[in-house]
Order: C-alpha cells, then structure tokens, then sequence
C-alpha cells in the first residue's frame, strides 16, 4: 500500500468580485484567494492489493453520503480522466486502479468559505498525480480541478492568487504582502447556492480591472513593508469588497457585527470570505490580532463563534 498525507490549507478572499454570469449557470469571478495557515489533514491510501473502490473517512461526515463529499469526486474525476486518456493513446492492456482510501481530520470550519473541501480535493489530485507520474498535463489538471469546484484550481497552486473565469485561470501575486490575521466563524452558516441566487439581483458596483491591476502593482512594491501596504488598503478601500458579502449578512446578520467590530479595533481590512460566513480581520501584528480576539470573545453577541488567530502562507 502506497500512503500520501497532506496538509490541506485553507484560504481567504482578500476580495471576491462577480463579472457576470454564464450560460451554464456558473458565475464569471475576479477574485484574490490568499492561503492561510489554518488547514485539515488528508491522508490518501492506494492499496493495488484490495478490489477498486473510493472510500472517504471522516468523522465530520457520519450520515453524509460520502460520494457527495469533494473528495471522492476529485479521486472518481481523476480516475475517469486517466482512463480516458490511457485510451486515447492505445493503451491496451486492462486499466484496473487501486483501492483508494480518503481519511480527513478536520481543521478548517465547515460553511466557513475558506475553502475547505476545495483544499482537500485539490490534495487528492496532487496526490494521485504524483502516485501515477503526473500523467495529467497543467491544463488537464485544471480543468478537472474546476469541474469539481470553482476554488479547486486555486490549491493546486497555493500562496496568493488572481483567481478568474470560473476560477480555473490562477495568476500567482508570489510578492504579495503577509498580514497576520484573526478570523471569526459564527456557528451559522450562509448558503452559498442562496447567496449566488440573491446577488444576481443585485445592482453591484462595475468591475475596472485596471483600477485592480494598479493596486496589485503598488502592494507588491511595498516588499511585505505592511506599514506601506496598508496606506495602499486605505487608498483603495472601494475595491476591496465581496460581492457575496451582503447576501451573506442577509442571512446572518451576525456578520456585520463582527466586520463593525474589527474595523472599530483597528483591522486594515475586515471583509466576509467567500460565500462566508467567516469573517477576517487583517493586523500588522498577531500581538493586535491576538489582543482584538480576546476583546470580540468577551463581547456577548459573539458567544457562539469561534475565533482563530493565524497568518498567510
């Protein structure tokens, strides 16, 4: 038996910005993912010696038909790519693949956006791309990613992020600066499918891209200088939004409240993630992030969150 594990880091949206929608359904994004030192661990097991099968082990999904669960589609999806592959170069002989066992442990909140079963799928690809000799090509691999989930492609990569399309085309910001960062997760979470159904009602704000572009420029410029990089978030304020977050603070209005009181302890930014319904905090310090932790924990409106103090990868 061959045994992989992996970290499977989380991430946030520095902003999230919709362009439009497709066809198909799907929802045209511009958005900055920023990978976060918070994660799960995955652990991918490939037995030749069992019969073929996907079998997805974790706590968190007693009840749940594992074959719903991100994972298992990013293990079925690669198999079926492969096999269609095999076959269109002639291979002949009789393609059998191996038992393959997912064991998650949690450490990424559930209905958080921050990603989580987009990280663990994407840990499943690299695994099986690297048990099988990265049989997949760059553009092969994306567009499996992505036609698993639209955050998938991201981790593949990792870091920081220009996610747009769908978010299969990642354009990676490698000088973008670090700010520590406290985030806090109300228990509740925001339906993602809700959220992208009300904020196609919505009149929202038009998309300059070259307004983001310039911005990009000036933070990498400040060479992880966060005193510099945060005079660039203050001239810039108005781009640094998610489309997602009013749908979001709709359906918990907890939300607000935990962006009000980031802003009013000194965050340079304070913005929902994703679809939320976690909410992040940007500090020049994890000694500040650390101390505005302590202030939202005692503050009786937010008993029922949890709060993580943590930096960016």
């Amino acid at each position: 038996m061959d045994s992989y594990e992996i970290s499977a880091n989380a991430k946030i949206n520095i902003f999230l910005r919709i362009c439009g929608k497709l066809p198909n359904g799907y929802h045209k994004l511009y958005m900055v993912m920023q990978e976060i030192d918070i994660s799960d661990d995955v652990t991918v097991n490939l037995d030749s010696e069992r019969p073929a099968g996907i079998d997805v082990v974790c706590s968190d999904l007693m009840g749940l038909d594992p074959t719903k669960n991100l994972c298992y589609k990013a293990a079925d999806r690669f198999y079926a790519r492969l096999h269609k592959k095999l076959v269109s170069e002639g291979t002949r002989e009789k393609i059998v693949f191996p038992h393959t066992e997912i064991i998650l442990r949690k450490g990424i909140p559930n209905q958080a956006g921050m990603g989580g079963g987009s990280s663990d799928a994407a840990a499943v690809l690299l695994a099986l791309q690297e048990h099988f000799g990265e049989p997949l090509n760059e553009e092969e691999l994306n567009e499996t990613a992505v036609n698993i989930g639209a955050d998938v492609p991201f981790f593949l990569y990792g870091g920081t992020g220009l996610c747009e399309g769908v978010g299969e085309v990642v354009t990676q910001l490698d000088a973008f600066p670090k700010w520590p960062l406290l985030i806090v997760k109300p228990r509740q979470g925001v339906s993602t499918a809700r959220s992208y159904s009300e904020v196609d009602k919505l009149d929202l704000p038009p998309l300059d891209k070259s307004r983001y572009e310039e911005l990009f420029r000036e933070l990498l410029e400040t060479d992880g200088d966060l005193d510099r990089a945060d005079e660039v978030l203050d001239r810039n304020r108005e781009l640094l939004i998610n489309d997602l977050q009013a749908p979001g603070i709709d359906e918990v209005p907890v939300i607000r409240d935990i962006i009000s009181s980031l802003e009013k302890e000194g965050a340079s930014l304070a913005l929902m993630t994703g679809s939320g319904s976690a909410v992040f905090g940007l500090f020049k310090t994890t000694e500040d992030a650390e101390k505005v932790r302590k202030a939202l924990a005692s503050d009786a409106r937010f008993s029922d969150c949890d709060f993580f103090v943590t930096g960016m990868i």
